[in-house]
């Protein structure tokens, strides 16, 4: 065993201890830490050391709830702007090298973070901890989706950099996961397929393969799901899917079960922060990684959210000592949910709502949350994708990517969901497409707008 490997079976046993934890406890531990970064960060960093001395924070001091919610909230602009004057001075050599952390795909606002080696064996960890309450068996295979950038193409150039690789059903198979499970585990096989090549193509190489696991953003999963519905094809060696990057709902998770016969396991992510929240292994609601991140739901007036209420995300990763993020709002908004009933002493989350920005602006300068009855439009099969899109202050369309035409019922579904979301206040219309556009980080968006 590596000496990686030995640290992260550790972080892993000692994950099994404290996810069991009361709240209070945990919440102990967070504040020891949270203390010790402030004071990195109070020393090392004049952008926070303003906003802590102006929050009540004291050097040697202990830091206190109390003035923790006196900190003010790191955006993404700043981020951006002051992205130079965030980064510490100095930092433990003990964290190891640095290395830029990228993101800003789905918001608009790219940002530039910098990380340790220590924040990695933090992420892998944890990527261990999902895998461990997602049930796998590493022995089998894992079907990647989700897209590998030019991976593929340089596999293809340079055979030789990649022993035991091999081309197969259109994809290129892997001889093992990959680091880090392919550390701590002797794992099966890996293959990687483009999301974008035809849905035929994706069904021919899941059946082909027949993995016991995919991992697939949403959006491509409900187009593939869609896709073996419409073309009455069977996959039945799948034991789950695992999704990322865009939100899942309840009608993507039913339409799993009824076409792969497995549930889906979902993860919060950015890649700024590293992981958020993790579902839980015994339900469909989120635990936050509270031992290496203190995750927070704010109202508008920087509140914490009551279980029941929606408000926005504010991440704080806890070993990020080359560019401490004191609070930073990474641009969601999410539900705050009840102890989970699995006794894990984890912060829950009931669900991630959506971006920050996915409201509608009106003619009077008003907001409201871009949102419909998802559940409804998913219930029409015809429906591969949907996308609502504010042209005007005053219109608003749903696009639809669809199999066929729809007919009479489905078309009065679509008018009274509309309808319903948006008629007192915007004019609404219905518009087919063949395709709807990504990120660039390759998400799908569910709501845009294109008044600027």
């Amino acid at each position: 065993m590596t000496g990686q490997a030995a640290i992260l079976q550790s972080l892993l046993r000692q994950y099994d201890v404290s996810q069991w934890w009361t709240a209070e406890q945990l919440r102990e531990a967070q504040f020891l830490q949270l203390s010790q970064l402030a004071e990195h960060a109070f020393r090392t960093v004049p952008f926070h050391a303003e906003r802590l001395r102006d929050a009540g924070f004291v050097s040697g001091m202990q830091m206190t709830p109390q003035i923790w919610s006196r900190l003010p909230i790191l955006t993404r602009d700043d981020v951006r702007d002051a992205e130079e004057k965030l980064r510490a001075s100095s930092y433990p050599a003990s964290f190891g090298g640095t290395n830029t952390a990228s993101s800003g795909g789905s918001t608009g606002i790219p940002v530039r973070v910098l990380k340790t080696a220590l924040d990695e064996i933090i992420w892998r960890s944890v990527h261990l901890r999902e895998l461990e309450w997602n049930g796998v068996d590493p022995s089998l295979e894992i079907a990647n989706l989700r897209g590998v950038g030019n991976h593929l193409e340089k596999m293809r150039k340079t055979p030789e950099s990649f022993p035991g690789v091999f081309e197969d059903a259109g994809g290129v198979i892997m001889p093992d996961w990959g680091v880090p499970a392919s550390l701590i585990w002797n794992t099966g096989s890996m293959g990687f397929l483009q999301p974008s090549e035809p849905l035929q193509t994706q069904a021919g190489f899941l059946i082909q393969r027949r993995p016991a696991y995919l991992i697939i953003r949403p959006s491509g999963l409900r187009l593939l799901l869609c896709y073996f519905r419409e073309q009455g094809l069977i996959m039945d060696s799948l034991k789950s899917v695992w999704t990322m990057s865009e939100s899942v709902d309840e009608s993507l998770r039913e339409l799993c079960r009824e076409i792969f016969g497995c549930p889906i396991f979902n993860s919060y992510t950015a890649n700024e922060t590293g992981y958020i929240a993790l579902q839980c292994p015994q339900g469909t609601n989120y635990h936050a990684v509270s031992e290496s991140a203190l995750v927070e739901v704010v109202d508008e007036r920087g509140n914490a959210c009551k279980p029941g209420e929606i408000g926005r995300v504010l991440v704080t990763p806890l070993h990020n000592y080359a560019m401490p993020l004191l609070r930073y709002q990474v641009g969601d908004e999410a539900e705050v949910g009840p102890p989970c009933s699995c006794g894990r002493g984890l912060s829950s989350l009931r669900r991630i709502v959506g971006r920050l920005d996915d409201y509608v602006t009106l003619r009077s300068g008003e907001r409201r949350k871009a949102d419909v009855l998802h559940y409804k439009i998913s219930e029409i099969r015809a429906i591969r994708e949907f996308q609502l899109v504010q042209t005007t202050l005053e219109t608003i369309e749903l696009r639809l990517v669809t199999s066929r035409a729809l007919n009479e019922e489905e078309n009065k579904v679509l008018e009274e969901v509309m309808k319903k979301s948006f008629g007192g206040y915007l004019k609404w219309s219905v518009l087919l497409v063949e395709s709807l556009p990504r990120t660039q980080a390759g998400k799908l968006r569910q709501f845009l707008s294109e008044i600027g």
